[in-house]
């Protein structure tokens, strides 16, 4: 049970990356993106092409794969999805939900369906803690997870980029009318989130296998990590996997890995229902 506990932490961290950019894009553009699942597979589709390309390691093909999710993000919320977002609550909703499926379509026709992982030396291999045995791939993506966090909270709230966010958040017409230009402000956010996101996409083709279809689990295992921590709460996302990742954990070495999804699934109804808010609550940082 202990190395189970010590798992679930781990996993936690990755699952707070995962989250991450779900958290932000909500807390400043108000918006639930149903095609967040398919941007950290498309990420590790892309990472997977790099190696095979340059033979680098996952964590390498970042320098690529980061930048190349924020090219792709920032014209699509600035010119598709910003305009979209003053219409009608479920006009943001249809959009997100057909480039999903237009997604999906696009790696079933690129990559097939066969499942495919990013190989690294470390993927597999693993080390003893105090006598506790832990995946070296949980390790580093629970390191980058709580580095996400720190470095997206320190922004928010101690440089004039993250103060303009916030004001963003808070009250766009007042922004604007301080000279703030929101929907570019909105499309960096959007692209900044896509690079975090990018992150999560690698250490989930490390540490899990990826298939074109894959987006809607993670993007489900994102809903119970962001409405546990708080909705639009940067430091409840970390908290809130770490929550979703010991209870997965310790609720799979107790009754087996055929509970997970109802294990995971029942904690975000149980959250949702005792505390709609989260553990933090509404914030923008």
């Amino acid at each position: 049970m202990t190395d189970a506990l010590a798992q679930g932490i781990l996993l936690g961290g990755l699952y707070a990356s995962v989250a991450l950019r779900l958290s932000i894009v909500f807390g400043v553009l108000r918006l639930v993106n149903l095609g967040h699942g398919e941007l950290l597979v498309g990420a590790a589709f892309l990472s997977f092409v790099v190696i095979g390309a340059v033979d680098v390691d996952p964590i390498l093909s970042l320098v690529v794969v980061a930048p190349a999710m924020m090219l792709v993000a920032y014209p699509l919320q600035r010119y598709v999805l910003t305009p979209v977002l003053t219409r009608n609550q479920e006009a943001p909703l249809v959009a997100t939900f057909g480039l999903s499926l237009a997604a999906t379509g696009i790696f079933a026709q690129a990559a097939g369906s066969d499942p495919r992982s990013l190989e690294a030396s470390w993927s597999s291999s693993g080390l003893s803690v105090l006598g506790v045995h832990v995946r070296t791939a949980y390790l580093l993506a629970f390191l980058a997870g709580v580095l996400l966090v720190a470095a997206t909270h320190l922004v928010l709230t101690r440089t004039r980029t993250g103060a303009a966010v916030r004001a963003a958040a808070a009250d766009p017409e007042t922004a604007a009318s301080m000279g703030i230009d929101v929907r570019r402000l909105y499309a960096l956010t959007f692209a900044a989130a896509a690079a975090m996101a990018a992150v999560g996409g690698v250490f989930i083709g490390v540490a899990f296998s990826f298939t074109p279809t894959s987006g809607l689990g993670w993007l489900l295992t994102g809903f119970a990590v962001v409405v546990l921590g708080g909705i639009g709460s940067v430091s409840g996302t970390l908290l809130g996997g770490l929550a979703v990742g010991i209870v997965e954990a310790v609720g799979i070495e107790a009754f087996g890995g055929a509970w997970r999804d109802l294990i995971v699934y029942g904690l975000f109804f149980l959250a949702l229902a005792i505390r709609p808010m989260g553990l933090f609550g509404k914030s923008a940082a």
